[in-house]
């Protein structure tokens, strides 16, 4: 809605505002970046070079000026405006590793500032300038809150903070695409008739909405609670899925504190794989996942009998659509940890991926979407708190959230410092204390595993444990016949392009389109 003075009203989408209603302190709805950066590509490197680049960039990023203003009561979705007293230096903060500063030191005080909420009074993020690293690194974590952004338009944003070369160019690698306007608040009476106008399209999406989820709860028992799905006869479901098995970090309630670990893996041996097998990459990525989840609790002895379960964000995003904000489902994927074999497990996620992604064509039943799209935050608020509170009377779809994130195939620069490694770090969401990320840039995969250490006192064991799983899986396709590969896909260049951007573009769309 733009007004007279040019200016426009921002309210939040409601997908957007879910990540509002439902953050508690022991559940902080933002997510970050964990960069490490080599200075000695950039002679005159430091925070103050850093600190200028910043500046310069986030002025193309408006809505990194922005802050919430709430609506009294709770009775509609907040709106963003522009936050008057805006400083970058009030966003970024400066502080060094304790000694030896290894990735254990760096992983424990990165877990620490992750852990702690972001303050709603201010626009919804930082930046922390981590100094001491061994071999002189540099680390830099961005914290954002969701519902500014999801995990691929978090990406792009952390682009356009990045340069192709070690000397920052005036044009960053990324855009965020064209913002409506500068925001401003909207008064009483245009604040009162938005309540009413959002309140009776609630109401008409509640009604769609129980029609689907009766149609989807007679399909799927994991979408029903737990112990409602036990005192059902099982005939009264359609489908044969099993009830998600329950682990140690699936526990009743999360606590205040994280943890974090992470490996980087070479990105050309998982190609191989994706190539020999015939799968997505995607699918790669979580059987290594599922066999390092599976052989840590087979050695504590707490693997289930029935697999574990991946809930797994998809994107649904146009191609080229660079916009802030969340255009995000999720599909639940089965990560065979009642297999041994680690090719029948592969083929079993290709299988269940497949089987999950035409359900999401399909239009699958999303409990949490048609939560925000049918009750006011106040009433939203409400739920999820009560959630939080007895989670084992809510749906509890998968045991983790396991998402992998695009990024550049090529070597990208910080304030001109190389960006050697970098480890997304997720929320963890009630019910579950474990949530793996992974992002591929320049040839290489790196994966984060963000724990409650209450649940999961060593993360370390699971994150090292992947180079393990995939030399076993590759050891194994060593011994099994490749599948035909399929003929490649050709791009060509828009008349007049020039030929170096058309190589690259036409590389970037192969990283980031479907696997």
């Amino acid at each position: 809605m733009t007004t007279s003075d040019g200016r426009v009203i921002h309210q939040l989408a409601d997908g957007d505002a879910v990540f509002v209603a439902m953050e508690t302190a022991e559940a902080p709805c933002h997510i970050a970046g964990l960069s490490i950066l080599d200075p000695a590509t950039r002679a005159d490197f430091g925070f103050e070079t850093f600190l200028e680049v910043l500046s310069q960039r986030i002025a193309l990023i408006p809505r990194l000026r922005w802050k919430l203003r709430e609506v009294p009561l709770g009775l509609d979705c907040a709106y963003w405006i522009e936050d008057p007293a805006f400083d970058v230096r009030e966003h970024v903060r400066r502080v060094a590793l304790a000694a030896p500063g290894d990735r254990t030191t760096l992983a424990r005080l990165s877990s620490f500032l992750h852990a702690q909420p972001l303050d709603r009074a201010r626009p919804l993020w930082e930046c922390w300038w981590i100094e001491g690293l061994e071999s002189g690194r540099i680390a830099v974590l961005i914290k954002l809150h969701h519902c500014l952004v999801d995990g691929q338009s978090g990406m792009g944003l952390t682009e356009i903070l990045m340069d192709l070369s070690p000397e920052p160019g005036q044009t960053p690698i990324a855009a965020t695409g064209a913002e409506e306007g500068l925001p401003r608040a909207p008064k009483p009476w245009e604040m009162g008739r938005r309540v009413v106008e959002n309140g009776l399209r609630r109401q008409a999406r509640m009604a769609m909405h129980a029609g689907r989820a009766l149609r989807a709860f007679a399909r799927v028992p994991t979408a029903l609670p737990g112990a409602l799905v036990r005192a059902l006869p099982q005939s009264l479901f359609a489908g044969d899925e099993e009830i998600v098995p329950r682990v140690s970090w699936n526990a009743s309630r999360l606590s205040r504190h994280r943890d974090f670990a992470f490996t980087k893996l070479p990105l050309s041996p998982l190609r191989e794989l994706k190539k020999h097998f015939g799968v997505k990459l995607n699918d790669v990525l979580l059987a290594l996942v599922g066999g390092a989840l599976r052989s840590v609790l087979l050695e504590r002895g707490e693997l289930p009998e029935a697999s574990l379960v991946a809930l797994c964000p998809v994107s649904l995003r146009e191609a080229g659509d660079q916009s802030m904000g969340n255009q995000l489902t999720s599909m639940p994927v089965r990560l065979a940890t009642h297999l041994a074999d680690p090719v029948e497990r592969l083929r079993a996620i290709h299988e269940s991926a497949d089987g999950a992604k035409q359900r999401t064509r399909e239009g699958a039943f999303e409990f949490i979407t048609a939560l925000g799209e049918s009750l006011a935050p106040a009433a939203l608020h409400f739920v999820m708190q009560t959630a939080h509170r007895a989670p084992r009377i809510a749906p509890m779809p998968g045991n983790l959230v396991c998402s992998n994130v695009r990024g550049l195939p090529i070597p990208t620069y910080m304030a001109g410092a190389r960006v050697e490694e970098l480890y997304p770090m997720s929320m963890l969401q009630v019910g579950s204390g474990m949530n793996v990320t992974a992002v591929s840039h320049d040839d290489q995969v790196d994966v984060g595993f963000l724990v409650d250490p209450r649940l999961v006192p060593d993360p370390w064991l699971f994150a090292d444990r992947l180079a393990e799983v995939l030399a076993e899986l590759e050891a194994a396709a060593a011994r099994t016949t490749a599948k035909p590969p399929r003929a490649p896909r050709v791009e060509i260049p828009a008349e007049g392009e020039p030929v170096d951007l058309a190589i690259l573009m036409a590389t970037v769309r192969r990283k980031r389109g479907p696997r």
